[in-house]
C-alpha cells in the first residue's frame, strides 16, 4: 500500500461498489484512514456522479420484504427503438414498509400499521441502500404523511411529519446525524392535509396539500425550517399530478386521465397529453406551462395503457421524462419509457433481473452512490441490510 500512489488508490477504490468500500474500511487503520478521508469521499462522489443509475425499490407481494435493484440508464440511441437493461439485485429489507420519500441518496419509510396501537406509535425507518444501512427513528404519534429533506449547505437531513389532517397547525421535525433523539414541534401557518409524496430540490422540500377544497403546494426550507405556500390554478383533486425536479426547478406534471361526463354517464378519456408547469419565480409564484402530445401507441404496442403509467422523474442529463407501470409480475415484461417532450420522441427499455418476485415498484432517477452519510455515527438504533448480491464485494463498476 505504501508504494502505491494515493491518486491511484483513489481511482481503484472509486470503481468499487459502496458496500465493498465500507467493508474495506475495516481491513486496517491505514485503509480506514484513506477511505474515510474527506478527500476520498469527495472523489468517490465526483466519479459516481458521472454514472448515475436508475434505482428500483419493490414492495414484494409474496413476503414481508422491500427489495432494491439498480440498473444503469440505457436510453436507446434511435427514436422509437427499444433495448434491454439488466437490473442487479442490490439489497433487501425484511419488513413491510410504506415508502415516504427520499433525498440525496437516503430513503424514508414507515412501518406498516395493522393495529390501533401501531397507528398511535408510528415507527419510521431511514435507509442508505448504497452502504447497506438503516436506522429506526424515535416513535411518533401521527398517521400523517412523512417527508425527508436535505440541506446541501450544512449537509443535514431532516424528517418532517405534519400533525394529523386539519386537527393541528403544527408539524414534527427530527434532525438526523446530530444525536437528536426527540421530535420537535414547529408551528405551521395553516392546518392542512398532505396529499402527495414530497420532493427535495436545492434545500427546499415540496409537497402537495389541501385545506378543505383548496389545493396548494407546501414549501419547507430545510435549513431555516420556515414554511411557504405556493398557489397554482392548475392544482385540483382530479388531475394526475406529480411533483418533479425539472432542470433544477420545481415542476408539476399532469398525465392523461379519465373524466366523468354526467351527460352520457361514462368516464371519458382525456387527450393523450402531458402538461408541465415549471415554477420560474418562487417569490412571485410565476409558472410557465408546456403541453406535449404523448405517443400512446408506443405504450399499446406492449399492452400498456397510458392511464396505468406514472412518472418516476426527469433525467438531468437529457431532460427525458421517465415513465413506467409500477405493477410488476414475473410472468410479464417490465418496461421503462423515456419520453423527450421537446423532440416528441419516446424510447422503450425492457428491464430484466427482478426474478420471480411480484409487487409495486418505485423508481428513482439519477441515483448516485455516496459514502458521505454513514449512519453508524448517528447514535440511533442502527442495523444493517442483508445483501442479495452475493458477488458485490468482487464486482467493479463498469466505465460509462
Amino acid at each position: 500500500m505504501n508504494s502505491i500512489p494515493l491518486d491511484l488508490l483513489y481511482e481503484i477504490f472509486s470503481r468499487m461498489p459502496t458496500k465493498s468500500v465500507g467493508r474495506s474500511r475495516c481491513v486496517s487503520e491505514q485503509w480506514r484512514s484513506i477511505l474515510c478521508s474527506a478527500d476520498f469521499t469527495e472523489y468517490f462522489l465526483t466519479k459516481s456522479s458521472t454514472r448515475p443509475s436508475l434505482l428500483f425499490a419493490m414492495d414484494s407481494f409474496r413476503s414481508n420484504e422491500f427489495l432494491f435493484f439498480s440498473s444503469p440508464p440505457q436510453i436507446p440511441s434511435k427514436p422509437s427503438s427499444s433495448s434491454l437493461s439488466l437490473a442487479a439485485a442490490y439489497f433487501k429489507l425484511n419488513m413491510q414498509l410504506e415508502f415516504c420519500g427520499h433525498a440525496a441518496g437516503l430513503f424514508c419509510f414507515r412501518r406498516m400499521q395493522f393495529t390501533r396501537k401501531d397507528w398511535e406509535n408510528t415507527v419510521h425507518v431511514i435507509c442508505n441502500p448504497s452502504l447497506g444501512q438503516y436506522v429506526f427513528l424515535p416513535t411518533l404519534t401521527t398517521s400523517s404523511r412523512t417527508f425527508l429533506g436535505f440541506d446541501p449547505i450544512d449537509k443535514v437531513f431532516k424528517v418532517l411529519s405534519p400533525d394529523d389532517a386539519f386537527s393541528s397547525s403544527f408539524a414534527n421535525i427530527l434532525t438526523l446525524g446530530t444525536g437528536e433523539k426527540r421530535w420537535r414541534k414547529v408551528h405551521f401557518p395553516l392546518a392542512h392535509s398532505p396529499v402527495s409524496k414530497g420532493i427535495c430540490i436545492n434545500g427546499s422540500l415540496y409537497y402537495l396539500a389541501r385545506e378543505n377544497t383548496t389545493y396548494f403546494i407546501v414549501c419547507f426550507d430545510v435549513r431555516s425550517e420556515k414554511f411557504k405556500l405556493i398557489q397554482g390554478s392548475f392544482l385540483d383533486s382530479d388531475a394526475r399530478l406529480k411533483l418533479i425536479n425539472y432542470k433544477g426547478k420545481l415542476g408539476v406534471i399532469s398525465l392523461p386521465r379519465e373524466n366523468w361526463d354526467s351527460r352520457v354517464g361514462l368516464n371519458i378519456r382525456s387527450k393523450e397529453e402531458v402538461r408541465i408547469w415549471v415554477l420560474e419565480d418562487g417569490e412571485q409564484q410565476d409558472w410557465s406551462e408546456y403541453a406535449y402530445t404523448l405517443p400512446g401507441d408506443k405504450f399499446r404496442d406492449v399492452e400498456c395503457d397510458v392511464l396505468e403509467v406514472y412518472v418516476a422523474g426527469v433525467t438531468s442529463a437529457t431532460g427525458d421524462i421517465v415513465l413506467m407501470n409500477p405493477n410488476y409480475h414475473h410472468s410479464k415484461p417490465f418496461y421503462v419509457f423515456y419520453f423527450h417532450p421537446e423532440r416528441n420522441v419516446i424510447k422503450r427499455v425492457e428491464v430484466q433481473g427482478f426474478g420471480n418476485h411480484g409487487g409495486v415498484v418505485n423508481a428513482f432517477v439519477d441515483h448516485v452512490e455516496d459514502l458521505t452519510f454513514d449512519m453508524k455515527s448517528w447514535q440511533l438504533d442502527f442495523l444493517k441490510f442483508e445483501s442479495i448480491n452475493k458477488f458485490n464485494a468482487l464486482c467493479l463498476l463498469e466505465d460509462i
